[in-house]
């Protein structure tokens, strides 16, 4: 899987500005998330947040600088995990099949994949 778990981890953290709430939301621990960010602090070699003593946290200087970057890593090993292991709604460069998705007894949705973009029509039978 192509991703460097401390960037979730700090993503995480951005969040929910709180490293308890962000372990839990990635089904981890606090402490995992602390050695995460620390690790990620030791390697860039600054301090990315600023710890209150209720918990709380917030992004130095620094750590608002670095957020840009770890949001277009993030965004590009999602874009070549895609390339190489598409979506069923992405493959192809032409408009893919419709599939057929029921939203009522009386209504469906058609959804399908044409240059990149999402397309949803509702139709009423």
């Amino acid at each position: 899987m192509l991703e460097d778990k401390r960037l979730k981890v700090f993503a995480a953290v951005v969040e929910f500005g709180n490293f308890t709430a962000a372990a839990t939301s990635l089904g981890l621990t606090q402490p995992a998330v602390s050695q995460n960010i620390s690790e990620l602090e030791k390697d860039l070699g600054v301090r990315l947040f600023d710890r209150s003593t209720r918990g709380d946290v917030r992004l130095t200087e620094d750590g608002i600088r670095f957020e840009g970057y770890a949001r277009q890593i993030m965004h590009w090993y999602s874009a070549a995990r895609e390339a190489f292991n598409p979506s069923p709604l992405s493959v192809g460069k032409g408009p893919e099949k419709p599939a057929s998705v029921p939203l009522d007894p009386k209504t469906d949705a058609l959804v399908w994949a044409s240059g990149g973009d999402l397309h949803i029509e509702i139709r009423h039978k």
